[in-house]
């Protein structure tokens, strides 16, 4: 098996047929299955998938799972990938879809041709379902070849179009947090590098409702379990960006947070942050310090507007 596709689902009953039906109109010249693993539904979404399963002429490469009790979604990931016989994983979630026909063959050929990369993404449309925000392109990196030393940049690309060799997987991935894309970006940074094709090939859809919009700074601080992770497979790693990386998640995506910890976290960014730049040069030094300063400021700004405070 060349590729396995790997979708997880919850609730997705207005999206998991677009979805689906967005791989069946993929042209590859190879073989591949599609994995997928609904975390027990409360609605109609199993119904559509058996539905296409029956009908669809290529229903059959579908291989369905069904969570009871359900298992959240970094474990049902997991669980997906743990189902997968091909040489390369590639990740859809259900409620995103493929927007270009030839993505899957152009990843696979990529990393046949490159043995020195991991995995590759693309860049992809965010299109905002319940706010009239206009869709915009989602990588900070179109077209770039990434090193370990980057993929601590922000937005480097959206899970649904991260496509990797299966071989990096590690059966002690870390479970109790809330980053599996994070953690799996750096995983595949021990391992070669990561390229982002430039053109949109996926949607991402975005919902005011959904977890990463609601998460709070106990939940995002689980995250910092990813760094003892990723060392032990790549020592090479800066403990100083990674750190860095992670207060600036903590301190940006929780939604919910006091201020005692948010400034906490302003402060390990700070300091990771200033130190991981170090330099010195008076100028390059002042520029790292005023850029962290500039950043927190406007990260309370936002978080004040929001009410995000409590």
């Amino acid at each position: 098996m060349d590729i396995s596709i790997c979708i997880t689902t919850y609730k997705h009953e207005r999206y998991i047929k677009e979805c689906l039906e967005s791989i069946f109109a993929q042209e590859f010249s190879g073989t591949y299955e599609i994995i997928v693993c609904n975390d027990n539904s409360p609605d109609n979404t199993e119904s559509v998938i058996q539905d296409l399963i029956n009908t669809h002429p290529k229903g059959d490469r579908i291989k369905y799972f069904n969570n009871v009790p359900n298992l959240g979604y970094v474990k049902n990931t997991l669980f997906s990938f743990s189902k997968a016989s091909g040489k390369y994983i590639a990740i859809l979630d259900g409620d995103d879809l493929w927007i270009n026909s030839s993505k899957i063959q152009q990843q696979f050929d990529f990393l046949e041709s490159h043995s020195n990369f991991s995995a590759v993404g693309t860049d992809s449309k965010v299109i905002y379902e319940d706010t009239p925000t206009p869709s915009h392109r989602f990588s900070d990196h179109p077209g770039d070849e990434l090193s370990k030393d980057d993929l601590t940049d922000l937005k480097i690309c959206q899970t649904s179009t991260f496509f990797f060799r299966k071989d990096i997987l590690k059966d002690d991935f870390p479970t109790d947090i809330i980053s599996a894309d994070r953690c799996l970006y750096l995983l595949a940074g021990c391992y070669g590098k990561i390229k982002i094709l430039p053109e949109e090939m996926s949607t991402y859809r975005q919902f005011s409702a959904s977890i990463s919009k609601n998460v709070t700074s106990e939940v995002m601080k689980k995250d910092f379990a990813i760094i003892p992770f990723i060392k032990k497979y790549n020592s090479d790693y800066s403990n100083l960006k990674l750190n860095s990386y992670f207060y600036y998640t903590l301190m940006s995506y929780s939604n919910v947070i006091s201020k005692f910890d948010f400034f906490k976290a302003s402060a390990g960014y700070f300091f990771y942050n200033v130190l991981s730049k170090f330099s010195f040069t008076p100028r390059k030094l002042y520029h790292a310090i005023k850029w962290s300063q500039r950043t927190i400021k406007q990260k309370y700004q936002i978080k004040k507007q929001n009410n995000s405070f409590v």
